[in-house]
């Protein structure tokens, strides 16, 4: 080897010597400069206001992760209700201690993790992990509640607007299982019972008025102290007693379909009498009640009676009117 080939070696490794040199600098500049930045005050800035203050940014990021962890998901799929941002601060803010800071902030924001939820009226009430388990629910909560009743009428049917759709939750409505999610949704409470108004339409007597309300005619006798139910005239305010579902996140509507015979007041007719005395009345004709056959759904909100609807009636017998002779002589 010749001394130009030497030289030659020699300029190559120095060269390289350098630019390994130089490479290691800027690394070791680098982390330098991300260590001074992770060292630095940081703001944890919460929809663009900051919030807290606390001495670097690992420890504002370590706060978040932690708040994630807390919620016992995985933490990669956890993000916030709120936009959140770690921003550094100037040098002249003062620091919060770390546990003031974990709780303000734990206050503040809301864990959301996207998961396949069962929405009322545009809110999720419960999540599942499929679409399928969601599907699997809803299916068993309408069989649950429809074979409680012996004759249903229809399917049974939601009372809120109700979809299955992919939605960022709580994750405290999380449920793993079709059992745990119904157990979560409905309330094991008994159904209450509250008073209420009834306004006497055409057709009501007393009995049936009572049947419709599923209460007995002694009990609407008791509600209604110094009414004459037997002289019930359309309009009038009566008191019946209501019964009321427990308060759930779902509200599944079952229909009963049944068939009975009602029997139907007679109407009055007066009729003038010059025999009779201004301010006298006699009674012509006593009149008999009518007979009618009724269909009718009585109405169950989760297992709980609210009341009736009559689907279709068919009069068996017309009820003949009860004759009245009011006096018109004068003395």
């Amino acid at each position: 080897m010749n001394q130009e080939d030497i030289i030659r070696k020699l300029r190559l490794q120095l060269r390289i010597e350098r630019a390994v040199i130089v490479a290691a600098a800027l690394i070791l500049f680098a982390v330098w400069l991300h260590g001074l930045a992770n060292n630095s005050k940081s703001f944890i800035l919460i929809d663009g206001k900051p919030v807290v203050c606390v001495n670097t940014e690992r420890d504002a990021r370590e706060m978040l992760d932690k708040i994630k962890s807390r919620t016992g998901c995985d933490p990669s799929e956890i993000e916030f209700r709120q936009d959140v941002v770690v921003a550094r601060a100037p040098r002249d803010a003062q620091p919060m201690s770390r546990h003031l800071a974990m709780r303000t902030v734990q206050h503040i924001l809301s864990p959301v993790a996207p998961r396949w939820a069962i929405i009322a009226d545009g809110k999720p009430v419960v999540a599942l992990p499929s679409r399928t388990l969601a599907g699997e629910v809803l299916d068993k909560i309408k069989f649950k509640f429809g074979q409680m009743v012996s004759n249903l009428a229809e399917e049974p049917q939601f009372k809120e607007k109700v979809t299955v759709d992919i939605a960022a939750v709580d994750p405290s409505l999380f449920c793993k299982t079709p059992e745990e999610a119904m157990k979560f949704l409905f309330d094991k409470r008994a159904c209450s019972t509250t008073n209420a108004d009834y306004i006497v339409r055409d057709g009501d007597i007393a009995s049936s008025i009572a049947a419709h309300q599923g209460m007995k005619l002694e009990e609407l006798w008791a509600l209604n102290p110094g009414v004459n139910l037997h002289k019930l005239s359309i309009g009038d305010k009566i008191h019946i007693k209501a019964i009321k579902a427990p308060k759930a996140k779902l509200t599944v509507v079952v229909r009963d379909q049944s068939d009975r015979t009602e029997s139907m007041a007679p109407p009055t007719q007066y009729v003038n009498s010059a025999k009779l005395y201004t301010g006298k009345s006699v009674e012509l004709s006593p009149g008999r009640p009518g007979l009618r056959q009724v269909k009718v759904a009585t109405i169950y909100e989760n297992g709980c009676k609210v009341g009736s609807e009559i689907l279709s009636e068919e009069i068996i017998r017309k009820p003949i009117a009860r004759r009245i002779a009011e006096g018109m002589r004068r003395r």
